[in-house]
């Protein structure tokens, strides 16, 4: 069996991820092509927060992306006040 280069199974990987129906949706809505640092990569988690997670985006009735995008707005999304130059983070 011959050995695939890494960017072969790189580009097999990414092709998977752009065929998935929550990446086209949410490509649709971008209207441009995505990059893999858009991305948070798939990781295993406590069962328990993970249950929590899905129950809470049921009961909102959205999708995991749009649960996640939240989280991670209200975390990440605030200005530094400590700063001057108004960075992120």
């Amino acid at each position: 069996m011959p050995i695939e280069s890494k960017n072969s199974i790189k580009n097999k990987i990414l092709e998977r991820v752009e065929n998935t129906a929550a990446y086209s949706k949410e490509n649709l809505k971008r209207n441009e092509k995505r990059k893999t640092t858009d991305m948070i990569p798939n990781m295993y988690c406590d069962k328990k927060l993970v249950e929590a997670f899905r129950k809470e985006a049921q009961n909102k009735k959205w999708l995991y992306t749009t649960l996640m995008n939240e989280i991670l707005k209200e975390r990440y999304g605030k200005e530094n006040n400590n700063n001057e130059d108004d960075w992120f983070l």
